[in-house]
């Protein structure tokens, strides 16, 4: 594990059939993140810090404060733990891409893994389920409750 790089990076890419104005939506709605999100109890809002927005997420991983770093609407979005007031690792960014059939997300998460032996533990288990799981969430809001989408005004 001493000779893997702390930094670990963990991709996953899904495609909507949905515009990008509407999976930007969903992506921003942080009160709405409760409902279709399988990995989160509670959202809570906090102070925003030097004009980014700040909340809290509660899963049963634990808890997590996060900051919204960037955005450009509707095609990128990078939300990154917050501790102490400044930014730390893990990351979290959101590309999208318009294309033919909707819009192509891709989702990374950088994170920094400084214990030897739990770099070995996640390059045998890299991450990408928490991705994956996130994409499969993201479309069951998007494609699954579509009426409830268009009734949010999400179209």
């Amino acid at each position: 594990g001493m000779l893997l790089p702390v930094e670990h990076v963990s991709i996953g890419t899904a495609v909507f059939d949905r515009s990008p104005e509407t999976v930007w939506r969903v992506l921003t709605d942080l009160d709405g993140m409760p409902l279709w999100r399988s990995d989160l109890t509670t959202l809570e809002r906090l102070p925003n810090h030097a004009g980014k927005t700040v909340w809290r997420e509660i899963s049963r991983e634990g808890v997590q404060v996060l900051e919204l770093l960037r955005e450009e609407p509707p095609y990128w979005l990078v939300m990154q733990s917050a501790h102490a007031g400044r930014s730390t690792y893990p990351m979290r960014s959101f590309e999208l891409i318009s294309i033919d059939r909707g819009t192509r997300v891709t989702m990374t998460v950088r994170a920094e893994v400084f214990n030897p032996f739990r770099r070995v533990l996640v390059r045998l288990d890299p991450g990408r389920p928490a991705v994956e799981r996130f994409l499969h969430d993201l479309d069951h809001r998007l494609n699954v409750n579509r009426r409830q989408v268009a009734a949010d005004g999400l179209q």
